[in-house]
């Protein structure tokens, strides 16, 4: 008889006594932070400014703001060499010292391509005027070639 308790002790010890909850196993929780401690923010994430469209898909303006006559015709023939799709040269603008670039909206890369293949520094560019985009309503970019550029043109 004392064997037979023995063993069937020993047998509810091997197999587990009838559960209790604080005799249930420890369930883990995983938390992405601990209480007090801090998380660092999600890396900032930057947009790559858009590619300028190729010079054939841009029309383009050119403006005599320069004291040298025949400047905006000059422009345009090197516009032709760039590859743009130039409109006819407008009528002149009084005289300045520095060539810009003026884009419409949405054309804002395209100026800044424009402005470096034509030795600018691509800091002037800027957007369109409402007298210019009057003289010029389809233009995409108008190039005011000051007297800084009209002398490389001559």
């Amino acid at each position: 008889m004392v064997i037979v308790l023995v063993g069937g002790l020993l047998g509810l010890a091997i197999a587990g006594f009838p559960s209790r909850e604080e005799d249930a196993p420890l369930r883990v929780q995983t938390a992405t932070t601990l209480p007090g401690s801090t998380t660092a923010p999600p890396a900032p994430t930057t947009t790559a400014a858009p590619a300028p469209r190729p010079p054939g898909a841009v029309k383009v303006t050119a403006f005599n703001a320069s004291r040298v006559r025949g400047t905006a015709g000059r422009m345009t023939a090197r516009l032709r060499t760039l590859g743009y799709n130039v409109l006819p040269a407008s009528a002149d603008r009084s005289a300045q010292p520095n060539s810009v670039v003026m884009y419409r909206a949405g054309n804002e890369a395209e100026a800044r391509a424009l402005a470096t293949s034509l030795g600018l520094d691509p800091g002037p560019v800027a957007a369109i005027d409402p007298d210019v985009q009057a003289m010029a309503p389809e233009t995409e970019l108008a190039v005011l070639v000051g007297d800084d550029l009209a002398r490389r043109l001559q």
